[in-house]
């Protein structure tokens, strides 16, 4: 095959013909089976398996936009499964309420109680955010606030996870005379490396890391590696300032400064404190401790 005046080798039109030819029988293969894997996902218990069928039909969707074989094919398969996209609605929704009753009986068994409306559902000061889409389920601390687990969409798995974060950040031991001491000198501390002086407001991120460092044991301070390091973290310290009853120490009384708009854009700018075990709270972005 002779060269053209660029020196490249023209192409043969045949080949490019039995490439797009190979190609479109592997689309056409694709479809086929992701058509059976729907109609079978359908015929058997359609509302268990409805991610199962997105799935299927996103993928459909894709090869669609690939193929040149669109105008050809596009009408037979959208007759295909426009039955099931027509029941899609009902499904997720047959779906969403068969989550929710079996959670809600999950949570009974560890006494919690369910609340709120898809997609945030609420226990406690617990956010469950279900995600029908990627068939699954993330826990939060707070209205959507810290990330402490996810898992598949299970409401038996869902209730697990979310009763061992609650026992993971509750069943700590809390002695307010210590944790208020330990804060003081977080606050002094974080006060000294910013220049202020006792009685201004420090950044809540300035003192919990500070007070982190203090609750390390001696064996941590002598070779701080990870495997010698106490968790203490946003979570942590939210909840122990929630459940503090004390206030006052050395003459000095702790204040939670509420966070304003300005604050909150940033996640190291603001905490958010709960209120009470409905799930209510304060954005918090300064500590302070007022002389008495």
């Amino acid at each position: 095959m002779d060269a053209n005046e660029h020196g490249e080798i023209p192409v043969e039109p045949a080949f490019d013909f039995l490439r797009t030819l190979s190609r479109e029988e592997t689309n056409l293969k694709n479809i086929r089976k992701a058509i059976r894997a729907i109609e079978r996902y359908a015929e058997n218990e359609a509302v268990s398996n409805i991610y199962k069928i997105q799935q299927e039909m996103l993928k459909i969707e894709k090869i669609l936009k690939q193929t040149q074989l669109t105008d050809f094919v596009e009408e037979d398969v959208g007759q295909r499964i426009q039955p099931v996209k027509s029941e899609m609605p009902e499904w997720e929704e047959q779906a969403k309420k068969s989550f929710g009753k079996r959670l809600e009986d999950a949570l009974k068994q560890a006494d919690f109680e369910l609340s709120g409306h898809y997609p945030l559902l609420k226990v406690m000061f617990y956010t469950l955010e279900v995600k029908l889409e990627t068939n699954s389920v993330v826990i939060w601390y707070g209205p959507e606030q810290e990330r402490l687990d996810a898992c598949k969409l299970i409401p038996e798995t869902a209730a697990k996870k979310l009763g061992a974060s609650h026992k993971k950040i509750v069943n700590r031991d809390l002695n307010d005379e210590v944790f208020l001491l330990n804060l003081f000198e977080a606050y002094k501390t974080a006060a000294h490396h910013t220049n202020k002086k006792i009685g201004d407001s420090i950044p809540v991120s300035d003192i919990l890391l500070e007070y982190a460092l203090l609750v390390q044991s001696r064996k941590f301070r002598t070779n701080p590696v990870k495997s010698s390091y106490k968790e203490y973290g946003r979570v942590f310290f939210s909840y122990d300032l929630y459940r503090l009853t004390e206030r006052t120490i050395e003459n000095h009384e702790l204040s939670l400064v509420t966070a304003t708009r300005a604050y909150t854009r940033r996640r190291a700018g603001f905490l958010w404190v709960p209120s009470n075990e409905k799930g209510d709270g304060t954005y918090i972005s300064h500590i302070r401790f007022r002389e008495v």
